[in-house]
Parts: C-alpha cells; structure tokens; sequence
C-alpha cells in the first residue's frame, strides 16, 4: 500500500508539472518591462526611462510629431506613441497592467487606447505632474479609456521627477518618484492595486523574475562603475541570461520583444540634447538607433515596417540565443560614441547661444548613422520572409 501511495504521489506530480507547463506555453501577449534612472544614477544630469515592449505585434517604426506642432516628440511603435519623449522634457511609456475583476468601459464610443492617450499626453503636457492630471482626468473623469480585462501601467519622467501610474477603469493609483531607479513589470505595486490583480501565478512569476533581473542588472552596474549609462541599458534590454533556477522565457529580451526604447531627458537643454536609442525589431536581431528630439526628418525606411521585418526574419530563422554579429557590435558602438561626440559638440554650441548649429550637427550625425546602418542591415531583403 505504501508503495502504491508513492507511485500515485509521483504520477501526481508528473501531471501537475505537465499542467504547469502547458499553463506555462499560454503565456501572456504583453509583458513589457520598464524602468526609470534618475541623474543622481547616470552622473552626466541626465534622466532615463527606458521601455522593452513585448507583444505578438512584429511591425515597429519610427515616428515624429506633425510639423509645427507646439511639443515636438519622437517615438516608436506600430502606432505611434507606444513610448516616447517630448521637447519639454517628457518622457512617457506603458505597460499592460494585470488582469482585474473591474469591469472594462463598453467598447467603442470612440474610447481611446494607451497608444492614443500617450500621444494626447506628449501633445498636451509639459511635466510628469500634468501628464499623470491628464491621464487621471482622461480615465477617471472621462471614462474615455478601454483596455479589455487588464488595468494600465504608465510611466512619466521629466528633469525633475517622475511617476508611475497602476489603474484600471474604477481605481487609479500613483507612485511619485525622484531619485535612484523605480521598475515594472506587468504586476501591481502601487498600494491599494494589489486587491485588484487576478493574473495566474505563472504570470507573476514571469514578471518578478523579469523585474528581478532588472534589478540586478543595473545594481552590478552601479557596483562596477558607479553610475547608469545608456550603454548599460541597452545591453540590459537585450538580456538572454538569468539567475540560476530561472526559466529561459522569463527573459527580459524574451520571444516575444519586439523593440526597446531608451529615452534619455537632458536636464539642461531638454528641447535639443534629449534623445531616444531604439531597436526597430527584436533588440538582439537589429542595431540601436539615436535620435535626437529636435530631429528634422527621419529615414523614410524608418517610418515603414522593413528594419522590424528583418529583424524578425533573422529571429525566425536564428532564434532567441544568437550571438549580435561583431561587424554589428562594432558599429553601433562606434556610432553611439559618434553621437555622443556630437552632443558634447551641441551641448557646447547651445551655451555660446547657437541652438540652430547643434541641432544642424545633432540632425546630420544620427541621420548619417541611420543611413550606415540601413546598409550594413539591408532590411529590405528581408521584408518576404517574416511571418
């Protein structure tokens, strides 16, 4: 008898861990990650926020504000806005919040979605202060706001501070932070959401282990350097390794990335010196791009979905654990230190009052990056192969 109750508790045991897994294969479509770093952490009077956007989408592009729009921005995403910085100083992105039992406004009647209320937001508001008043008075006052049976997580940094926004279409919550880093995954931490989270315990475990590394990422950073740079970020958006014990879908830069976007606020000249550094594509499969906020036109293949397509092509075919090309490495880091020349250029043309030089040199630097980089990639090759 005692061995048949041994035989059963392991067959048991079989079964839960083959349930588990098959739970485990129906992960979620978005499982963005992102985080903030405050200047007392870059040393060099910068603020960063930087979003890993995870989705089933593959189409990325590079956007920009309409001419003589009053807040000029840069972006990317498949529809504009999905994370992005403005002139004054503003940076915003999102992250799908957890699934909740509050019941979603009805669908339609011209409710806007978090790309659309982003877009709004840099068109709109000067400060993380406005933008969380704005986002607030949009989803709570107006109800003009649908995103299914999941709540929202958006993230707000200016040269100041910045905030990070947990709600669902009944509650609306926020954390105002000022210095060191704050992060999120896709689960609730603000007080008071808990209660409102009914993601699957998988689901939280994906995202604690993704915020975890996160967290040890930019500590080893400051542990070997003293400081956060936008090079430490970039490489942490495009992590592959974990803490052991961890599963290999628990990545940062899992299967289902499909960019990053790290948007770098210049405290001092926000208007011209803030930039973004994106991948149009999976980060492993693509270069990281600059791009400054006073940008002036953009690389017309940019703004289609060719640089993501190859990106994925190369994903399809090579997979998740590839190693990033030298002949790719070495560019964009040469690129990067080109760019990063040119601001301490810029920087120096805007204290002697010649704003319309810096932007010139900022302007034609990352334009002549792109153009290398197009032809080093050459994504129109492989726009026939995607899925």
């Amino acid at each position: 008898m005692k061995k048949f109750f041994s035989l059963f508790a392991l067959a048991a045991a079989v079964l839960s861990f083959h349930a588990l897994r098959a739970e485990d294969d129906t992960e979620p479509a978005h499982e963005c990650t992102s985080w903030m770093v405050f200047s007392n952490l870059t040393k060099n009077n910068t603020n960063i926020l930087h979003k890993n956007r995870d989705s089933k989408i593959r189409n990325i592009a590079a956007y920009m504000s309409a001419p003589g729009t009053k807040r000029k921005w840069i972006a990317i995403g498949n529809a504009s806005t999905n994370s992005g910085v403005n002139s004054s100083g503003l940076a915003g992105a999102m992250n799908s919040g957890e699934k909740t039992p509050d019941e979603p406004n009805p669908k339609g009647q011209g409710r806007k979605g978090t790309v659309e209320l982003l877009e709004i937001i840099l068109n709109s508001c000067d400060t993380a202060a406005q933008a969380v008043a704005k986002l607030k008075e949009m989803v709570v006052d107006k109800k003009d706001y649908y995103h299914g049976d999941h709540g929202s997580t958006f993230f707000f940094l200016d040269t100041k501070e910045g905030y990070i926004c947990e709600f669902t279409p009944k509650y609306f919550t926020v954390q105002r932070c000022e210095k060191d880093y704050a992060l999120r995954a896709n689960i609730w931490q603000n007080p008071g959401m808990q209660s409102r989270a009914r993601g699957s315990f998988l689901t939280y475990l994906h995202s604690s282990t993704r915020a975890y590394t996160v967290l040890s990422s930019l500590n080893n950073a400051l542990d070997t350097n003293g400081k956060i740079t936008v090079k430490d970020i970039i490489a942490l958006s495009r992590n592959n390794t974990l803490p052991k014990g961890a599963e290999k879908k628990y990545l940062v830069c899992n299967k289902r990335t499909n960019s990053g976007n790290t948007m770098e606020i210049d405290i001092q000249y926000p208007d011209v010196l803030s930039s973004c550094y994106f991948t149009l594509g999976y980060p492993r499969h693509t270069i990281c791009l600059p791009m400054p906020v006073c940008v002036e036109k953009i690389l017309p293949s940019m703004q289609t979905y060719i640089w993501s397509k190859a990106a994925f092509a190369r994903f399809d075919k090579l997979g998740t654990d590839v190693e990033i090309p030298a002949e790719w490495q070495k560019f964009e880091a040469d690129a990067m230190t080109k760019y990063a020349a040119a601001k301490v250029q810029a920087r120096k043309l805007l204290a002697l009052g010649k704003r319309a030089e810096a932007i010139k040199l900022l302007n034609t630097t990352a334009y002549g990056i792109w153009t290398q980089a197009e032809a080093l990639l050459k994504p129109a090759a492989a726009t026939t192969v995607t899925k």
